[in-house]
């Protein structure tokens, strides 16, 4: 099979990259294409109510008590086949998809132009169906050739980063609608019919996989991303992929969380359907966040277990089958039970790396759509206008007082900017990491967002510093050169530290949402040079050897 993801459509260039990379995060694709034009007219605006009762802050004394909530509902066992201790380096030399780490760099599919898709699970197992939900998108409107829908597994595979587990024929798409949005809600939700579909085979092994359109020129147009989940506490190390963030950054139909195409405010998303494919900002972060991460795990021998934060959101007690979990890249969206669940880890031991920044900061709630539970993200960021006044289940800032719990009670940090650049020194190297004397970390994306320390009786006292520098606020410029950037004169601090808990637990922050990107030459979100990657990657590996050691805490000096 010829190179898959080489060759690809450059629809950006050097420089185009660098703006949209800026843009997306705050104003998604939906500014950057005018093809979704929804008509002038506003919709009315959301229905308000009475304000919602202000909740006691929970100190960081008493945030030691939280314990699991409990399952929603039963673990479904996982129909994989059970793995034999180096199942992982027997998996990555299998043959694998003909590219190589710049292909992969290369991939930006953030404006798709061709077809596209999704899947009706994100996370599933062995001997599960999968739907798969397809449909021609943008390009040329006479477009009558065939695509076929791949599913590819991430990992190393001797560098080329995928493995092909399933094909189906060439397949003639239809070119169905993209909905005209007209609920007060203003959720972009696709009704289309089942295209194709597949069985996760007993004898897949479990990870992170793409499923992915294909055109007839081996082009990749669209990707979508799936879990599949083995035996719990096969690894000791669980890493919890983001989807909640991932899908709220999704801008498919004109609308994310964030943005409109009109009045972006105030028409932005209140509701978020993964009933749609992904594309921007959204399918950016999946890159970045997870895949970039996983072939780079993969390719150093760590092994770890996977899983979606919804299933985490169900299922808490996933969490005590390990000694450490990992959370990516920026884990900015979760549901009230999964912050308690990650309260509860590190109150029992459970070491934990935040390889990002800004975790934790919008409560979210999941709801179903008519293709199943958890479909579907609540997210008013209004007490007013959210019609559920819960303070467990309202969709505000986690620091709202309406709520009153602080991100900085798992973090000991706190969001210190977004879209920043800066670079970052060693000021404090701990007994147990072993670190070049005069470290430096350069080249950080200008659409970092960063984390500091906070000190106050919402986050832990014992906090460790390990790198910290100054960053500066990036803008995009008015004039006609849009790879320009004006740097504001105000200063922000971006900052990495440990600390530990009377549990014995051990919590490592990265304090920089592109951490986890940089690990891997395969981002293409990529900006650091070799000697800062270095560094990045020996940290990365030795906190995730420490961290498969249960409360290894007590430990650390």
């Amino acid at each position: 099979m010829r190179k898959i993801m080489g060759n690809l459509r450059k629809e950006l260039t050097v420089a185009g990259v660098l703006t949209v990379t800026v843009l997306a995060m705050a104003i998604g694709v939906q500014q950057l294409m005018s093809i979704y034009d929804q008509g002038d007219h506003l919709l009315p605006l959301l229905p308000t109510h009475a304000d919602v009762a202000v909740q006691p802050k929970l100190q960081y004394s008493d945030s030691l008590k939280t314990t699991f909530p409990p399952d929603i509902r039963r673990i479904t066992p996982s129909g994989c086949s059970h793995q034999s201790p180096d199942w992982q380096s027997i998996e990555n030399n299998n043959t694998g998809v003909a590219m190589d780490s710049k292909a992969w760099h290369d991939l930006h599919l953030f404006i798709p132009n061709g077809s596209v898709l999704w899947t009706n699970q994100v996370s599933a197992t062995c001997g599960n169906l999968i739907k798969v939900h397809a449909s021609l998108y943008g390009g040329d409107i006479q477009d009558k050739n065939p695509r076929t829908i791949r599913v590819m597994r991430v990992g190393y595979y001797l560098g080329s980063g995928a493995r092909e587990m399933w094909s189906s024929p060439p397949i003639s798409l239809k070119r169905y609608n993209v909905p005209n949005v007209k609920t007060l809600t203003r959720m972009v939700e696709t009704r289309w019919p089942v295209t194709t579909s597949f069985t996760i085979g007993s004898d897949w092994s479990p990870g992170l996989y793409v499923v992915a359109t294909v055109n007839d020129q081996n082009v990749i147009e669209n990707i979508a991303p799936l879990i599949v989940k083995g035996e719990l506490g096969a690894s000791k190390l669980l890493l919890i992929h983001s989807t909640l963030t991932w899908a709220t950054y999704n801008s498919f139909g004109g609308r994310s969380a964030y943005m409109g195409p009109i009045n972006a405010a105030r028409e932005r998303s209140r509701v978020i359907s993964l009933d749609r494919p992904m594309i921007g900002s959204g399918l950016n972060h999946f890159g970045r966040d997870g895949i970039a991460l996983v072939q780079f795990l993969e390719s150093n021998g760590i092994h770890v277990d996977q899983i979606a934060d919804t299933d985490l959101d169900r299922n808490p007690s996933i969490i005590s089958h390990y000694s450490g979990i990992i959370l990516s890249g920026h884990p900015e969206y979760m549901t009230n039970r999964i912050f308690k669940s990650l309260l509860a880890a590190r109150n029992n031991g459970i070491n934990i790396a935040f390889l990002g920044s800004n975790s934790a900061y919008w409560q979210v709630r999941l709801e179903s759509s008519p293709i199943g539970s958890d479909r579907r993200i609540a997210i008013y960021r209004d007490p007013t206008t959210d019609p559920v006044t819960d303070p467990t289940l309202i969709s505000i800032q986690f620091d709202n007082p309406r709520i009153n719990m602080m991100p900085s009670l798992l973090t000991g940090e706190t969001t210190a900017g977004v879209h920043v650049v800066g670079d970052m020194s060693l000021v404090n190297k701990p007994s147990w990491l072993n670190i070049p004397d005069k470290a430096q970390l350069y080249g950080w994306s200008p659409n970092s967002e960063i984390d500091s320390v906070i000190s106050n009786n919402f986050s832990p006292s014992n906090v460790h510093l390990i790198f910290s520098g100054k960053f500066r606020l990036v803008r995009l410029p008015k004039s006609s050169d849009p790879t320009k950037s004006v740097a504001m004169h105000r200063s922000y601090l971006a900052q990495t530290i440990w600390y530990t808990t009377p549990s014995g637990s051990a919590v490592f922050v990265a304090g920089n949402n592109y951490w986890a990107c940089e690990l891997s030459y395969t981002c293409s979100e990529g900006n650091v040079g070799d000697s800062t990657r270095s560094i990045l990657q020996s940290v990365t590996q030795q906190v995730l050897s420490l961290w498969q050691t249960k409360a290894i805490g007590r430990t650390l000096h």
